[in-house]
């Protein structure tokens, strides 16, 4: 075979393979939105709309960066120690130590809100990371005399604070690496795999019972007959297990009267999981 053309269908098959990887990548940032939940799934044979990968590739999820300044707060000014300035109002204002950005974050789906989809090979979000404040009083005179320090032997010094603040200079971002490059990871960074294979579009997941899934009639069952109420494992929520959940709540001061609320769950011991459950530790 040419070695030209040999070398053109390898470059030609690059170029395809990260632009097919590109295209599924692009389907998650066309429509993701910040608190929401998306995932990968495999191909199906009845699916029309797939992206399909010829070669390996990763992930990259990369952190928010921030700038740390460290800014010079009056809180009050300089003042003429020979007037009385004890006649004065307060300003309060709210200071950002840390400005608001989001993180791509990977997550763990229950099968309650996957459907017939199954088991998602990634599931991401983006998660709005939390904000810093700090709330400071200023000292606002309202008297020009008193702040006039040029006219008086005993000034007052100004009431000074250094304050460390964090500058978002660089949005939390994902994007595709090729193999090479997968090693090369900086803080806070992490990588996934995307094998080869045949994948649908991203597509965002929702879950049909809020966000935690209510433990089964089982667990709870089990739980009761534990603290020794005499409870039969059925599965069901029939009358006997009725009665002596109600029991137990009398038992415990609770005025559920027989319904199955979270409060009477957590005195149970009973768990109440997340149908998203983000990983917080990526």
């Amino acid at each position: 075979m040419n070695l030209k053309f040999t070398l053109t269908l390898s470059l030609f098959c690059f170029v395809l393979s990260k632009m097919q990887a590109q295209d599924n990548l692009e389907s998650l940032l066309n429509i993701v939105e910040t608190g929401k939940t998306y995932a990968l799934y495999k191909a199906k044979s009845k699916d029309t709309d797939v992206i399909k990968d010829t070669e390996t590739h990763y992930l990259k999820l990369v952190p928010a960066k921030y700038r740390t300044v460290f800014d010079t707060i009056e809180l009050a000014p300089a003042l003429n120690g020979n007037l009385d300035t004890s006649n004065y109002f307060i300003q309060t204002e709210v200071l950002v130590l840390k400005e608001p950005g989001a993180e791509w974050k990977t997550a763990k789906v229950s099968p309650l809100c996957r459907k017939e989809d199954g088991v998602p090979h990634l599931a991401l979000c983006l998660l709005k990371t939390t904000p810093d404040y700090r709330i400071i009083h200023r000292k606002f005179f309202p008297f020009k005399n008193i702040t006039d320090t040029t006219a008086t032997d005993y000034v007052i010094p100004a009431e000074l604070i250094i304050v460390e603040r964090k500058q978002l200079e660089q949005k939390g971002r994902i994007y595709y690496v090729t193999a090479d490059k997968r090693n090369n990871l900086g803080p806070g960074e992490k990588i996934i795999e995307i094998p080869v294979g045949s994948w649908r579009k991203w597509a965002e997941i929702t879950c049909p019972f809020g966000v935690f899934e209510n433990p089964s009639m089982e667990e709870i069952q089990k739980a009761l007959k534990k603290q020794e109420y005499k409870v039969k494992i059925t599965g069901q929520f029939d009358e006997q297990t009725k009665r002596q959940l109600i029991m137990f709540q009398k038992d415990n001061m609770l005025d559920d009267h027989g319904s199955v609320t979270p409060e009477t769950l957590n005195r149970l011991g009973v768990k109440r999981e997340k149908l998203i459950q983000i990983d917080f530790l990526n």
